[in-house]
């Protein structure tokens, strides 16, 4: 084995006191026998992450983007990494202390560092014994190429999820873990030239190309029909959903464009671009931002959106509509309109091509107010939390979209007789913008003041529903129910509580930023936070500087 010896440092990343390391060309794997010195490392075959064992007697695995993916934790320095002649690997002291191991002795397994990410060790016959945890889901795919059952693509934010379901085929899961878009099977062909089509011969004759031109289908949901279990994206260009017996059940209809690539967005459009990255094809599913500053502008075809895409507002047909699953629950009933805005003076309006305003939402006045479009409404919120201007989804709607998993009801005074989720119904809104249970409203509102007072300034996200905190499950778990239901938190990169479980589904936990960024460890806000907090009953999660709960979990 060729060891791999560190060739450039990279600045500004603190890892346990460990400096971030890049390494040059060298081996992916660590056999029975071999080991690595300090600085020396394991670089995966693309060489877009390293696995380093640092100045401190560390590992720390590192990302192309200087992204901390792991760490073994706190070292001593002279450690050394050894895959000793069973296959268990361990960071081992100078004085013989085990730091860290794999616990995989008996395996004979090779340790393994792979291009998405992942450290496994392999047994001989080439199965994983342990792995970290640490793979990068993908979130392109480049053709040819073809997703089968078990494998995913994610969008980069990990908040949508293209999922061959063994059992439900083809699934693109929002936020929720609810599907917005599954192939459909399409009817038989009815012509001759429509017969070639669906053969996907690769001759692209031109009769071909002309008719897989056209659009695909972008059906959101499946009305009957074959399942699709696999999706394939052909060297011609055409992306096709196959069932079992490999026959092509659905098709984008773009035959004859050449070599293109399947990308998955952050907004949760699945997205077909040609060789020059222009899109030629998409599921039409796109989740619009879920928030409108002052001076910003909504014009016909986009569309602000709740975290989940249940809920958006877009101007269609002239009129400002806000709907629920594409259903309408409100409309400014104009027709004219062009553009919509939010005036520097807190108002609503809706303009006409001339510019004039054809509806507005009365609420000048107020600068400094921010649209925001939560789970199952829509709020105008002023710059001291004050609801300026709301549209509510009807709760029977909801309810048959999203059923309730949290009851609703009066609420304890004391955080500590909170013992799990809390409806939205029951979450209040800080002076701050933070929303928490009410039993912590009032200390967080001091703990901000304070705050401010010392010039640190301090925002932050409270409580999240249990459809969002399944959503990380699924982004940081993986994207099998059993991932997101069973696999211990620790077991996800980065760490998240299991659905029913996490402090912020209580409004008891607060992932605090300062300057619209989450807190680092040697920040202003973090050291200021470290000092304070405690006079206001929140704790630090370890390993977490933006994290502080109640309890600390």
């Amino acid at each position: 084995m060729r060891r791999v010896a560190v060739v450039a440092v990279t600045a500004g990343l603190l890892l346990a006191g460990a400096v971030p390391a890049w390494a040059g060309p060298g081996e992916d794997v660590l056999r029975p026998g071999e080991q690595l010195a300090p600085g020396d490392g394991l670089l995966a075959p693309g060489g877009g992450h390293v696995l380093v064992v640092q100045p401190d007697g560390s590992l720390g695995l590192y990302a192309l983007d200087d992204v901390v993916r792991w760490s073994s934790g706190r070292g001593v320095a002279g450690a050394t990494l050894t895959a000793d002649a069973t296959g268990d690997v361990r960071l081992v002291a100078p004085d013989g202390a085990v730091l860290w191991s794999t616990a995989t002795a008996g395996s004979q397994g090779t340790l393994r560092l792979r291009d998405d990410g992942e450290m496994v060790v392999e047994s001989p016959d080439g199965s994983v014994v342990w792995g970290s945890g640490t793979a990068v889901v993908p979130s392109t795919l480049v053709g040819p190429d073809r997703l089968d059952p078990g494998d995913v693509l994610s969008s980069p934010d990990g908040r949508h999820t293209l999922f061959v379901d063994p059992d439900a085929g083809v699934q693109l899961s929002g936020p929720d873990g609810v599907a917005r878009w599954t192939p459909v099977s399409e009817p038989a062909p009815t012509s001759e030239s429509e017969s070639e089509s669906e053969s996907e011969s690769e001759s692209e004759s031109e009769s071909e190309s002309e008719s897989e031109s056209e659009s695909g289908s972008n059906s959101a949901a499946p009305q009957g029909g074959v399942r699709a279990t696999a999706l394939e994206l052909r060297e011609n260009g055409n992306l096709v959903a196959l069932d079992e017996g490999g026959e092509v059940v659905w098709r984008s209809r773009t035959a004859g464009i050449g070599p293109a690539s399947l990308a998955l967005q952050d907004d949760g459009n699945l997205v077909l671009l040609d060789a020059a990255g222009t899109p030629v094809w998409s599921s039409d599913t796109p989740i619009g931002p879920s928030a409108m500053d002052v001076g910003g502008e909504l014009s016909v075809g986009a569309s602000l959106g709740s975290p989940s895409g249940h809920l958006a507002l877009r101007i269609a047909a002239g009129a400002l509509v806000a709907t629920w699953d594409d259903e309408p629950v409100w409309s400014s009933s104009t027709d004219t309109g062009t553009t919509f805005r939010l005036q520097e003076d807190g108002d609503l309006v809706l303009l006409d091509a001339a510019g004039t305003p054809v509806w507005t939402s009365g609420t000048a006045g107020n600068p400094g107010a921010r649209l925001v479009m939560e789970e199952t409404a829509v709020l105008l919120v002023s710059a001291e939390g004050e609801v300026l201007w709301q549209v509510g989804v009807p709760e029977e709607l909801v309810v048959e979209s999203v059923p309730p998993t949290v009851p609703t009801g009066v609420q304890p005074t004391d955080c500590a007789l909170v013992d799990g989720p809390v409806a939205e119904g029951d979450i209040v809104r800080t002076r701050s913008g933070i929303r928490v249970h009410p039993c912590l409203a009032a200390t967080v509102d001091a703990l901000v003041a304070a705050a401010t007072a010392d010039g640190v300034e301090l925002g932050g996200g409270g409580w999240r529903s249990p459809e969002q905190q399944i959503a990380l499950r699924r982004a940081h778990c993986g994207p099998t129910d059993a991932d997101v239901y069973e696999k211990a938190a620790s077991a996800c990169s980065p760490s998240t509580a299991r659905p029913g479980s996490s402090r912020h589904e209580r409004g008891l936990a607060i992932d605090f930023t300062s300057g619209g960024r989450s807190l680092t460890y040697g920040s202003a806000a973090y050291a200021w936070l470290k000092e304070h907090a405690g006079e206001y009953g929140l704790k630090n999660l370890p390993g977490e500087a933006w994290h502080w709960s109640v309890d600390g979990s």
